[in-house]
């Protein structure tokens, strides 16, 4: 029994092409429609059948607006039709084809995050050795108050990551202070001080 309903050109972006006319070659072949260039999303978003067999995806590829077959066409041979299955129709993206052209600016937001595995404080951050994302700690905002005792040794006091308090009186002692991320060691080497984070 036919096809009774709408047309598979009448749904949203389907689109039909222009029919290739095979030359005895495999390609490559322009991609038109309406006589102009096109570039299909993907070889996987085009359906096409030639002489009444519909052909699978991995028996072309194809490259910005140029189609080539895995064998020789024969000019005896007829395309019944090229249709391209653009995107926003309904269907399950082929594994690899979703890149970040096709994710809308601001489209990703933190509550599509899964929240397994994570803790209060977490944040992500590049891992050390630069190749991939990672949880982390957050950085806590420090104080470090720098000052010497009786006896000319250097002091350091800091707010341990917000789990301790520098009275305005102590602060007012401090020869010099630095405000920075929480983490720091200090050390001195041949009497320099060295700053390690």
């Amino acid at each position: 029994m036919a096809y009774i309903g709408r047309n598979i050109e009448q749904f949203s972006n389907v689109e039909k092409l222009d029919n290739i006319t095979f030359t005895n070659s495999a390609g490559p072949y322009n991609l038109l429609k309406s006589a102009v260039a096109f570039t299909p999303a993907n070889a996987q978003s085009l359906l096409i059948e030639v002489d009444g067999v519909i052909q699978s995806s991995d028996s072309y590829t194809v490259s910005v607006s140029t189609i080539t077959f895995g064998v020789s066409m024969a000019s005896t041979s007829t395309m019944n039709s090229i249709i391209h299955l653009g995107v926003g129709l309904i269907s399950i993206p082929a594994d690899g084809t979703v890149n970040t052209a096709q994710l809308a600016d601001n489209g990703i937001t933190p509550i599509k995050f899964s929240t397994s595995g994570i803790a209060s404080g977490n944040v992500i951050k590049v891992n050390d050795a630069g190749t991939a994302w990672e949880l982390g700690t957050a950085s806590s905002a420090e104080v470090y108050g720098f000052s010497k005792n009786s006896s000319g040794q250097l002091i350091i006091t800091t707010t341990n990551q917000g789990a301790d308090s520098i009275s305005s009186a102590t602060y007012a002692t401090f020869d010099d202070t630095l405000f920075s991320a929480s983490g720091f060691v200090f050390s001195i080497s041949n009497g320099d001080l060295i700053s390690t984070i």
